[in-house]
């Protein structure tokens, strides 16, 4: 008797359980039809009413989906179908229930979709309880209250919130110009926001093409140019695409200075023992005889300036009238310098005679003003030339160099 009175108790607590799930089942779909469509749309992602199956926000234009599923039963309706229905604003804001008055709109029944839009699509996998609903390009009229149906049973439904949303992309950006110093680190960034959201992508837009990193494309917010040399220096672009609205594009021009350098001349006569100035009309040349001038370009610059030589505005090369002296960088790391020999003077050599220096960031230049011939034999040094002592130490060292160099100018002619 005990064992029977117990089974029996048993079998009345089952049977609260199933009533009492019922209850609450109903009590969800009383929740139902009391929503307000309006609480709905003015708060999309935080609504948390409990008869809501899921809920998914998609930009304007942007692809919907939408997932329904009968696993739990459908080996009992293995050949039912799943329909989808769309709540009208009338009957959600009424609080109604579908009914065959109208108060829903038929999307689609099995694997047909019923209304006339081309944009609507479903997908129903063989011999499976998972129905997908897709709407390509959504719009703003597309958003509400989905419910999908199992065919057979008037209590299997759930229901799905649709929003959707103005896309947006906005971003925080480095400026358009930047500097940086070489061998230093910068980073260019583009920190986007928006919905969806958008993914960031680099490229560069110069002749060289390829990125600091060695590649042609790079991922992520910021892009980082780590000891920064001049073939950094370009034009960088920023791609920001959420894959709904047109990409939306950011340049930024780098530029990567080198350290200041400053540029010397210096002139000096055959028989000379230092150099002058560059802006000194002293000492005059001596007809038939060398004279030099020099160009030092000196301070740390990455890389080393070039200097060429012009006379009178037109470029001169090494001739059997002027010889060109280049100091190799290597051997000097702080400075080059460019030293123009002119052979045997003559009056035809007087003019403006000009070195320019230059790199990749910048370009200097200086001008000799070349005039008066002195005869062989009535040249004179002058008396009042005088020069600083860092001068004189740079004119002797030159000195001694162009030593060593004229025993290896060459003797025979160079077209000019």
């Amino acid at each position: 008797m005990n064992r029977l009175f117990d089974r029996l108790r048993f079998e009345s607590l089952i049977l609260h359980l199933v009533l009492l799930s019922v209850a609450v089942h109903r009590a969800d779909l009383r929740k139902l039809r009391s929503v307000d469509r309006k609480d709905v749309e003015t708060n999309p992602l935080t609504n948390s009413v409990e008869f809501i199956w899921s809920a998914t926000t998609v930009a304007v234009g942007d692809t919907a989906v939408l997932h329904c599923s009968f696993d739990a039963i459908f080996q009992q309706l293995s050949n039912a179908n799943i329909d989808w229905m769309k709540e009208t604003t009338k009957a959600a804001a009424a609080g109604e229930s579908s009914s065959p008055e109208g108060s829903s709109v038929a999307v689609a029944s099995g694997r047909r979709v019923v209304v006339e839009d081309s944009r609507f699509r479903v997908f129903r996998p063989h011999n499976s309880a998972l129905s997908v609903l897709i709407i390509r390009r959504s719009k703003k009229k597309d958003a509400g209250i989905y419910r999908c149906n199992l065919s057979g049973s008037s209590t299997r439904h759930k229901y799905m919130i649709l929003n959707v949303t103005e896309s947006k992309i906005e971003a925080q950006t480095s400026p358009a110009t930047m500097r940086a110093k070489i061998g230093n680190d910068v980073t260019l960034w583009c920190n986007a926001t928006g919905y969806p959201k958008p993914i960031v992508y680099w490229t560069r837009d110069d002749r060289s093409r390829q990125l600091p990193d060695g590649t042609y494309q790079f991922w992520g917010n910021g892009l980082q140019v780590r000891s920064a040399s001049e073939s950094d220096t370009g034009v960088y672009t920023c791609y920001l695409d959420n894959f709904v609205q047109p990409i939306v594009t950011y340049k930024f021009s780098l530029m990567v200075e080198d350290n200041p350098w400053n540029l010397d001349g210096f002139r000096m006569r055959f028989d000379s023992k230092q150099w002058f100035a560059h802006d000194r009309a002293d000492p005059k040349p001596v007809k038939t005889k060398s004279y030099l001038l020099m160009c030092e370009a000196r301070g740390a610059s990455r890389p080393q300036p070039l200097i060429r030589w012009y006379k009178d505005g037109k470029a001169i090369r090494s001739s059997k009238h002027f010889y060109i002296i280049t100091d190799s960088p290597e051997s000097k790391s702080n400075k080059a310098s460019s030293t123009l020999v002119i052979m045997n003077f003559l009056p035809r050599f007087q003019g403006n005679y000009t070195c320019v220096a230059s790199n990749v960031f910048r370009m200097k230049k200086l001008t000799f003003y070349v005039r008066g011939v002195e005869s062989e034999g009535q040249e004179t040094t002058p008396k009042d030339l005088t020069v600083k002592k860092k001068e004189k130490d740079r004119g002797a060292a030159a000195s001694s160099h162009l030593t060593r160099d004229f025993n290896a100018i060459p003797t025979t002619d160079v077209q000019q």
